[in-house]
């Protein structure tokens, strides 16, 4: 009888006297009827997805950050398209950031530099690779130079393809003009000061020359007559200044060091043929066979680049504008060199592996390395 009476009582108990057991109820209530709606709200967003419920809810906010990212995405990954070359380093070695603009943060790039001598056909060399994109990419000397002796280069000159290849047509190396232009206009040496102009001047190529040995997988030696013992001298010097670019934490790292292409530009019919050739070769073979540039990889008139054969490379001479033929064999073989090129092998610079971006901040360390490098300073002084 007891528990018969006690069964209404209990289930009255817990009807009426709601007031006595709010606190009871209301740790029931909220994670149930307030606060799990409230939750709810906000963590519907990925369920309903695969729920079904609320789906139109489920879909307006899927779609709010995909609008969002789009516009970043094409911000991202799209930089002006190049038409001409801009200005990558002034002739006082001072970096620019007009070309920082041009470039990617992906890894996938290839640089390929210049140096020659006043006049021997650098700028038309690199137009002509780039002539694809447009004519003339790279200002080229006409008469006013030749009248004035000046260069049409002062610096370097920076230019990046679509498929990113990132072009350097440097001033002349060993150039008197450029001796003419700081005599007249005094302008800052960017060197260590020393009392003989010249020695300034030739200095200062070798810090351009092993600038580009630093920063280049593929450099184009171009020179217009058979061989010059001084200039062939230039580059073995360049190379010892050049900077090292390892340290005391990557001991493992390999020190690197770019392709070097020997380009004879304005050749007469007569080089071509297989005895001037192999006169030729065998002048680099002895020069450079104590060298650590990369002499051998492919990059010749050959179909075959499996054979690793020395980077020799002919331009012919046109004299009349009406030889179609030579003309045409030129653009065949500049096509060859550019083919070539693009398919060498891309040695990494540094032991971590570089965006285009962080290339041009690397570039940035090297030049201050090789201005404020002990080396370079002790070999000026010993110059006579």
């Amino acid at each position: 009888m007891n528990v018969q009476k006690m069964l209404p009582i209990t289930s009255k108990d817990s009807e009426t006297k709601d007031s006595d057991g709010r606190g009871t109820i209301k740790v029931i209530d909220r994670p149930t009827f307030i606060l799990k709606t409230r939750e709810g709200e906000n963590r519907a967003v990925s369920p309903n997805q695969r729920n079904g419920g609320n789906k139109k809810e489920g879909d307006s906010s899927t779609n709010v950050p995909t609008k969002t990212q789009d516009p970043v995405r094409t911000v991202l990954s799209t930089c002006p398209e190049m038409t001409s070359c801009v200005k990558f380093m002034d002739e006082n070695m001072q970096l620019c950031e007009n070309p920082l603009e041009f470039l990617y943060d992906q890894q996938d790039f290839l640089v390929v530099g210049c140096l020659g001598a006043q006049g021997v056909g650098k700028s038309t060399i690199m137009s002509l690779l780039t002539s694809n994109v447009a004519s003339d990419i790279f200002p080229t000397q006409d008469t006013s130079h030749h009248e004035s002796g000046a260069n049409c280069t002062i610096g370097i000159d920076f230019f990046v393809t679509k498929n990113r290849v990132i072009y350097l047509d440097t001033q002349p190396i060993l150039s008197g003009s450029i001796i003419d232009y700081s005599t007249c206009y005094d302008q800052k040496k960017s060197t260590t000061d020393f009392i003989n102009t010249e020695t300034n001047l030739e200095l200062q190529s070798l810090q351009f020359a092993a600038f580009l040995f630093s920063v280049c997988h593929v450099i184009i030696f171009v020179q217009d007559w058979f061989v010059d013992p001084n200039l062939v001298r230039f580059l073995q010097t360049a190379e010892m200044l050049k900077p090292s670019s390892t340290s005391n934490m990557d001991q493992d790292y390999v020190e690197y060091y770019p392709h070097i292409v020997f380009l004879h530009n304005k050749a007469e019919l007569q080089d071509f043929t297989p005895h001037s050739m192999e006169k030729v070769k065998e002048f680099y073979n002895k020069l450079f066979s104590s060298s650590r540039l990369q002499t051998h990889s492919g990059l010749d008139l050959s179909n075959n680049s499996m054979e690793a054969g020395l980077n020799l490379f002919f331009i012919p001479r046109i004299v009349n504008e009406e030889e179609l033929t030579i003309r045409q064999n030129r653009k065949k073989l500049i096509e060859k060199l550019k083919t070539k090129i693009h398919g060498v092998t891309r040695n990494p610079m540094t032991p971590t592996t570089l965006t285009e971006k962080n290339w041009y901040h690397y570039v940035s360390r090297v030049m201050e390395a090789i201005k404020k490098s002990h080396l370079s300073s002790e070999y000026g002084r010993l110059m006579p």
